[in-house]
């Protein structure tokens, strides 16, 4: 799951040139009280570090982390230092690789499964910070890593498994369908697009062992901007996914067990953007589920973070506003902030990400989805905009709010994700068996 939240940090102040307001964009630090509950410490103070952490934590779930590994990963990382990040996680990742093969050389295969899923999320922890350079050979390094952990666990696995790779322009989205032992008929599928900075293989871990643990098929996959479209054929996201989902499930509704007329769309994180985008003109759908629902991306900065001035002439590309808004790539940290976002979606400026959000809409779009709509959030995301999508769906619709007192609040249900399972999958079963 992605952070794309920013807000005005009235301490920097980007030119004179910003007009009266002389506003900043900055990665988010205060939140209101829900998401202060939402967002309570695990163990790091820095929040994107936490944050990221309690991805591993919920990963746990599913057999792909070890909370006693997770938190000896943890201490030995530097508070800010986004090297030892890399450092302590892969070394890890390696651990974990290693006891892989020694328990598949004893003929433990469960020991040796559980092992490379871990390997598989260590690695996914490990390049997260280091992802603005798409020639960093770390991050080459740990995603191929990544990738091929996760294809070493997938024999040793009870899932019927087949692996895509469906051509799209000039690459191939990569896609694993999972479905559940036994013999292979037909099933409902529950289908699930990767996130801002996730990975088809990351899909696993996030949501396709609760479809699996359901009798559904899972199917994970990335497109452009996510895992190997991006880290090697440098193809940025787009906004568009109506362009993108078609052609993965042409290729999902023509392999062995999957039932054509219960396929289900999940979206969770960035995913809550692109899944009703490309659900808006997908007949093929069943249901969609959206966690957080996100309506558009302009919205989220204008006026609030900036003024209509001000925003016109970053629309206008005025090289004094684009020459001040490099500069926020300067702070520590910020390079890998701001840099991780523009390289996913094809930026080489500041500004020229900044021009890239209006494309994020859901205008014009969200009235056209006619499957059975779910948008469900955790009280305090701070991407949650459910409210504005779920007034213009005109099809059948549901809203759930999970409050912080569920244990659920905060971005994609946050540590809460048996809540979330329950909430999500209780209502895609009623769904589905219509």
């Amino acid at each position: 799951m992605s952070s794309m939240r920013m807000q005005v940090d009235r301490r920097q102040v980007v030119g004179g040139m910003m007009g009266s307001a002389m506003l900043a964009l900055a990665p988010h630090t205060d939140a209101g009280a829900a998401e202060q509950v939402a967002q309570m410490k695990l163990y790091f103070d820095d929040a994107e570090f936490d944050g990221q952490l309690k991805r591993t934590a919920t990963a746990a779930l599913s057999g792909s982390a070890d909370l006693g590994e997770m938190l000896v990963a943890a201490a030995r990382i530097t508070p800010g230092d986004n090297d030892s990040w890399w450092s302590a996680w892969s070394e890890m990742a390696e651990r974990a690789e290693s006891a892989a093969a020694e328990s598949a050389a004893g003929g433990h295969g469960v020991s040796a499964a559980g092992a490379w899923l871990r390997a598989t999320e260590y690695w996914r922890q490990a390049i997260f910070f280091i992802r603005h350079d798409l020639d960093d050979a770390r991050l080459q390094t740990g995603w191929q890593r990544h990738r091929a952990a996760f294809r070493a666990a997938l024999p040793l696995l009870p899932w019927v498994t087949t692996i895509a790779a469906i051509p799209f322009g000039p690459s191939t989205m990569t896609g694993y369908l999972l479905r559940p032992a036994g013999p292979i008929v037909p099933r409902p599928t529950v289908i699930l697009p990767a996130g801002f900075d996730s990975t088809a293989e990351a899909g696993y871990a996030a949501t396709a062992f609760m479809a699996l643990a359901h009798g559904m098929n899972a199917f994970t996959f990335e497109g452009p901007g996510q895992g190997g479209m991006l880290y090697v054929d440098r193809i940025p996201m787009r906004s568009d996914f109506e362009a993108v989902l078609p052609t993965a499930v042409d290729w999902l509704v023509g392999q062995e067990g999957v039932d054509p007329k219960s396929l289900a769309l999940v979206g969770r994180s960035f995913g809550g953007y692109l899944a009703p985008r490309a659900a808006a003109h997908e007949p093929r759908l069943a249901a969609l589920v959206c966690d957080p629902g996100q309506y558009d991306f302009v919205s989220r900065m204008v006026p609030a973070m900036i003024d209509e001035t001000t925003w016109a002439k970053v629309l206008a590309a005025d090289p004094a506003i684009d020459a001040d808004l490099q500069k926020l790539l300067e702070p520590p940290g910020r390079l890998e902030w701001w840099g991780a976002r523009m390289a996913t979606q094809g930026a080489a400026t500041v500004g020229d990400f900044l021009r890239l959000q209006p494309l994020y809409t859901l205008s014009g779009h969200a009235d056209k989805i006619r499957c059975p709509t779910l948008i469900i959030e955790g009280e305090g995301d701070f991407a949650a905009q459910g409210d504005k999508l779920y007034a213009e769906l005109t099809c059948e619709k549901e809203f759930i709010k999970l409050g912080v007192d569920t244990g659920a609040g905060g971005h994609g249900g946050g540590l809460g994700q048996l809540v979330w399972e329950r909430a999500v999958f209780d209502w895609m079963e009623g769904i589905l068996s219509r």
